[in-house]
């Protein structure tokens, strides 16, 4: 187990995890006139709760002590990666929920760790993929939406676009380009910079995410997107 990026096997033996196989869905219930009942529709995931059984690795009672210093100071702090040996080429983003108290065993006590991952869809593999004005075939990878970071430089004129051909959605820039300026869109956070500063997009813009294989293109000039594979 790896958490924050400090590798824990050395002080842990992990003998159980405990978590969902899929994330709940976060449901909405809303009343139809004339209907029995309510229209129900899911707005997302909710947060997913993480237990680690394991043993504090220690053939003495100071090497248990030193053990349970290194996991204190490691264990602490706000959300951090965490990189479970069923998984090692994804994480989370958790948070340790603390209070786990070790067994009575003296040299290789047992404990309970739990964490809080308030983002529900593990992050994977990094990816990386450009696109033109011929549209092309974009594949997320993983098994749930991914949100990319979109670079380019557009072409001479008023206003640049990047669109989603399988949605229908796109993301708008109107400014007087050159050539030169250089346009960032953050689809997760919904925001676009032109040389870094921050730019509005046009009222009808629609920050898309990329899930399965969808067609993608730019009114102009070539873009890189970059995101990493989410998966459940």
């Amino acid at each position: 187990m790896i958490f924050g990026g400090i590798d824990l096997t050395p002080y842990l033996l992990v003998t159980k995890v405990t978590r969902p196989i899929v994330p709940k869905v976060r449901l909405d219930e809303t009343e139809v006139p004339g209907m029995d009942g309510t229209h129900v529709r899911a707005t997302g995931l909710e947060p997913v709760e993480i237990a680690v059984d394991c043993n504090i690795v220690g053939g003495s009672l100071d090497e248990v002590a030193e053990a349970r210093a290194v996991l204190a100071s490691a264990l602490s702090g706000g959300e951090k990666a965490l990189v479970l040996d069923d998984a090692p080429e994804r994480y989370m983003l958790a948070r340790y929920r603390g209070g786990a108290e070790q067994g009575r065993n003296a040299h290789m006590p047992n404990l309970t760790l739990g964490f809080y991952c308030a983002d529900p869809a593990a992050y994977g593999q990094r990816r990386s993929e450009q696109v033109s004005a011929s549209q092309r075939a974009v594949a997320a990878g993983g098994n749930y939406r991914a949100y990319p970071t979109v670079t380019c430089k557009p072409p001479a004129g008023s206003s640049w676009t990047i669109t989603n051909v399988s949605t229908g959605r796109f993301v708008r820039v109107e400014a007087s380009f050159t050539g030169a300026q250089t346009v960032v869109l953050d689809m997760r956070a919904e925001r676009c910079t032109v040389n870094g500063a921050d730019w509005p997009v046009t009222v009808a813009s629609d920050f898309f995410s990329l899930d399965g294989v969808q067609q993608i293109k730019t009114s102009g000039g070539t873009a890189t997107l970059e995101w990493e594979e989410r998966w459940l």
